[in-house]
């Protein structure tokens, strides 16, 4: 690890712990949407309140992000992780328990700003506990969360179904289990010597990059917007142009969402060869045909496409993760606060917008414009400079630069 970030050794135990935590905090992400259905059908929730439902649970993870990243920045908050975690069960916990629908939505924001909570500490805390490799190592932190927001769904339904809502419980005790895994891996990693002194002299030498920080934003917020518009649309467009049950439509995003966190793996071991512009780049310019011909695919036919696509729109994550952290490298919770907090409310704004064209055009008409989402990606792509506190050794473009 570069003394960019930190003195202490690389601590795999730690960084796994920091993944575990990660795929338990975004469960409950994606437990909250699946937890809509049950709601409607045992409460009696109209669409317009199942809206606003979704809603809040994407103002409650973007809004507090930068925020909470900040304060991380201000000192070693490692007792966020923690908070986040607990906090995201206590509200997990609750949906099942109140009936009013204020009450619900209360719930829900108090489960939805936990998970934001955790998101940045966790990031900068994954980051220093990761070696050399990094580029690896945080794409290991990044999988935790991509499969946990996999089996969220899965989980609703194996808990809700017998237990109904209050099944809720049962799902809560995951992060709470994991708050006291990740505290007690951060307490060991914190106890370890940290020389400060030499910790802020290197923060004040490397400067801020805002510049190209806020193209990266800019990435990632039409990048969310593309991979949120293919977990919503795709399966709407099997049901409504292919005559797919709502069965077979889930089957296919489980196997976007499966070959989605592969892709985060392979995207952070690939950017350690073969250059990290490259695998900003080169994944959208695969995704653009990729997405385009699916209107024209039978359901099977359907099924190695969308495994290539899942492989390639995730295998940016960690690279834009740890791009973040080095344009900022004085600001790392800021950093990535402002990057998920953003990206996350520019992609429902992007998907809002993209279900008014699906209700004019027809759904076909959604993913012909998806499809062109990730050639913006790529062209922002092309635009990022090399951060100046890129650790030395790293691959950029297919040859080693820097010595930073």
């Amino acid at each position: 690890m570069s003394g960019a970030t930190s003195r202490r050794p690389a601590s795999r135990a730690t960084l796994l712990a920091l993944s575990l935590g990660h795929a338990c905090a975004d469960l409950c992400s994606g437990a909250l949407y699946a937890l809509l259905p049950f709601l409607v059908v045992e409460r009696h929730y109209s669409y317009a309140a199942a809206g606003v439902f979704a809603f809040t649970v994407s103002v409650a993870f973007a809004l507090p992000q930068p925020f909470v990243g900040a304060r991380g920045d201000r000192g070693e908050a490692h007792w966020l992780l923690p908070a986040g975690l607990m906090l995201t069960g206590l509200g997990m916990g609750a949906i099942g328990l109140v009936t009013s629908y204020p009450l619900t939505l209360t719930a829900v924001a108090v489960c939805g700003v936990g998970i934001a909570t955790y998101h940045p500490e966790g990031a900068r805390w994954a980051r220093h506990a990761s070696s050399a490799r990094v580029t690896a190592d945080m794409s290991v932190f990044s999988v935790g969360g991509g499969v946990g927001y996999a089996l969220g769904p899965l989980v609703v339904a194996a808990t809700l179904a017998p237990l109904g809502l209050h099944g809720t419980l049962v799902i809560a005790l995951v992060p709470v289990t994991a708050a006291v895994l990740v505290l007690v891996a951060v307490r060991r990693f914190r106890d370890q010597p940290v020389d400060e002194h030499a910790q802020q002299a290197l923060r004040e030498a490397l400067g801020s990059e805002w510049r190209p920080f806020a193209c990266l934003v800019a990435l990632s917020c039409v990048s969310s917007g593309a991979v949120t518009g293919l977990l919503a649309y795709l399966p709407l467009f099997l049901v409504q142009a292919r005559s797919a049950s709502p069965a077979a439509s889930n089957v296919m995003t489980s196997v976007l969402l499966a070959a989605a966190a592969g892709g985060t793996l392979l995207g952070g071991v690939a950017a350690l060869r073969l250059g990290r512009r490259l695998v900003l780049i080169v994944p959208q310019l695969l995704l653009v045909p990729a997405i385009a011909v699916l209107p024209s695919l039978s359901y099977a036919a359907m099924i190695p496409v969308v495994v290539l696509i899942g492989i390639a729109m995730n295998a940016n994550m960690s690279v834009a993760l740890v791009l973040a952290q080095e344009y900022l490298p004085s600001r790392m919770g800021l950093a990535t606060g402002l990057m998920l907090g953003i990206s996350g409310a520019a992609g429902g704004l992007i998907v809002a917008a993209l279900g008014l064209l699906g209700d004019a055009a027809g759904p076909s008409s959604v993913l012909y414009v998806i499809a062109a989402l990730p050639l913006a990606v790529a062209v922002l792509a092309s635009r990022l400079p090399q951060p100046a506190a890129t650790p030395p050794g790293t691959v950029w473009s297919l040859r080693v630069e820097g010595g930073h």
